[in-house]
């Protein structure tokens, strides 16, 4: 229902225009009030607040052009819609600068007035809805507006806004606690070792934690430098501080606020977390630049582990790689050593690869693709040997998916120790029955072949294996090398000669395969303490 009251210095006048009509039934309207002068009118506008003031142009104490002006001034929202037994055109000009709804001239015509009315109810009606539907709106806005800050804040860092004023008026409108002229620096806290720490959580329980964390983030934000926070995502929650108090990470202010940060996280929820933090940014537009600079420092948790700050300045862009002489010779190590089944020295030799790869910061798919590289070299050369490795080893996209699911070096250690340990213990457990029979081979072909030209490499053939291999399987077997063998059986053989025969030294040198008898002599002096002749006549 719309409000009307009526305003004209004449009783008779003012009566016939509140009786002329049945306003509410025509036209929805209800008179709350009636004026006898401009004065009074005024005043009972400002008071009532009707949505229609009907009045005459000619009132004693105010005119009805002074008190549609004053009221305009007012702020009141009555409309006018003015009677007028003036024909002159200058107060039609100045209703129409009132914005009077209608301007109706005595003697008042019906039709006319009910035409007036019928349309200026009809626009009073509509913008009644309008502002109905506008208040709604807002209210809707408002009850949504953490929603909407936080797309705003999410948009802010996906770099939506390169216009600074526009930025600035956004910034004010959601009533974010910055100013033009702050130096801001973006920070981002992920918690450590994320699958495994939420995977024994239910649904609802994981979002309760995510709302922990965002208060404690919060309730630390309120003491300096301050700023605000939101989550990106399940895993990403993001800080925005201000001022700058970035350059002195370990004593600065932003330093101590993500220790408390990452204390209360450990404290009250048992959880590991770590937090990346950007350059500081003068420019409300560079923000985006910070971000992205706290999230690469975070990937450098992988060699800080769990619980750190990671100032993206103080990291230095890993462009270093291992030498490759260090890598071939561990490579061809290695492989030696895991052939050989010697668990001990490969998870050593292991070690010392990680020690070098740790060292200097390197690219972190870099550090993985050299593991990788290390897992399937050896399983080739393992393969070439024992068509049973697969037993131990898992599929190539499995073992992928494992080094790259390591959230950490140490990590990567750990599981490269294990997978080696595994392979070497294998080949330890296939080499203890197949290396007695190759030991055993070995030994009868030096027993045979003792009296002749007789190498490693020469045994090597024999067996179809390499020199390398049966010098390492032989050492492990025996105790002993394979060189020191051919010597103990070629002496034994000679002081078996010189005790039943009179063979000379010569004779017998050759007999046990050295071509030269004075480097028999030396061999055999070596080896027994003696010179030939002297263990001959000794016996």
């Amino acid at each position: 229902m719309l409000t009307m009251i009526v305003a004209d210095d004449e009783p008779f006048i003012r009566k016939s225009l509140i009786h002329v009509f049945n306003w509410q039934e025509e036209f929805g309207i209800e008179i709350i009030g009636e004026a006898s002068d401009g004065q009074e009118a005024y005043e009972l506008c400002m008071e009532r607040q009707p949505d229609i003031l009907f009045t005459d142009i000619m009132m004693p104490m105010m005119g009805g052009l002074e008190v549609a002006e004053k009221l305009k001034a007012g702020n009141c929202r009555a409309r006018i819609i003015i009677i007028s037994g003036a024909q002159d055109f200058s107060y039609a000009q100045s209703a129409l600068k009132m914005n009077a709804e209608g301007y109706i001239l005595k003697p008042v015509k019906l039709p006319e007035l009910r035409e007036v009315f019928h349309e200026a109810v009809t626009r009073l009606r509509q913008e009644k809805d309008h502002q109905l539907n506008f208040e709604q709106l807002r209210k809707q806005v408002q009850s949504n507006m953490p929603l909407l800050r936080e797309k705003f804040l999410q948009n802010w860092l996906a770099g939506l806004y390169r216009d600074e004023g526009e930025l600035w008026d956004k910034i004010g409108y959601f009533q974010l606690p910055f100013k033009r002229g702050d130096v801001l620096t973006a920070g981002v806290l992920q918690l450590d070792d994320y699958q495994s720490a939420i995977d024994k959580f239910s649904e609802e329980y994981r979002q309760l934690l995510y709302f922990s964390i965002q208060n404690m983030i919060t309730e630390c934000l309120e003491k300096p430098p301050g700023g605000i926070s939101f989550v990106a995502s399940e895993n990403e929650f993001i800080v925005i501080f201000c001022p700058d108090q970035a350059a002195a990470p370990g004593t600065g202010a932003i330093s101590s606020l993500c220790e408390e940060i990452i204390g209360s996280i450990k404290k009250y929820l048992r959880l590991d977390a770590s937090i990346g933090i950007g350059r500081a940014c003068s420019s409300a537009s560079e923000l985006e630049d910070s971000y992205k600079e706290a999230l690469a420092a975070l990937v450098h948790t992988f060699y800080t582990g769990h619980g750190s700050i990671l100032y993206i300045k103080d990291i230095q862009p890993g462009t270093a790689a291992l030498q490759s002489t260090f890598f071939y010779k561990f490579q061809a190590r290695l492989m030696n050593e895991l052939k050989a089944g010697h668990t001990q020295q490969v998870l050593e030799l292991l070690e010392k690869l990680f020690d070098r790869l740790a060292a200097p910061k390197l690219q972190i798919d870099y550090v993985q693709s050299i593991c990788a590289e290390i897992i399937f070299t050896s399983a080739r050369a393992l393969y070439e040997l024992d068509e049973d490795i697969e037993q131990v080893l898992e599929d190539r996209l499995t073992i992928m998916d494992t080094l790259y699911r390591q959230k950490n070096i140490s990590g990567l250690k750990t599981c490269m120790l294990s997978l080696f340990y595994n392979l070497s213990t294998h080949v330890a457990g296939k080499n203890t029955s197949k290396n007695s029979k190759t030991i055993n081979r070995i030994r009868a072909i030096v027993q045979e072949g003792y009296a002749r030209e007789l190498s490693i490499a020469r045994i090597a053939e024999e067996v179809f294996l390499t020199p390398n291999y049966i010098s390492l399987i032989f050492k492990k077997e025996t105790g002993e090398t394979l060189t020191d063998y051919i010597t103990k059986i070629r002496i034994g053989k000679a002081k078996e000669l010189l005790h039943t025969t009179d063979l000379k030294i010569m004779e017998i040198s050759e007999r046990v395969g050295y071509e030269n008898p004075h480097y028999f002599s030396t061999v055999f002096k070596k080896n027994v303490g003696v010179h030939p002749l002297k263990y001959r006549s000794g016996k």
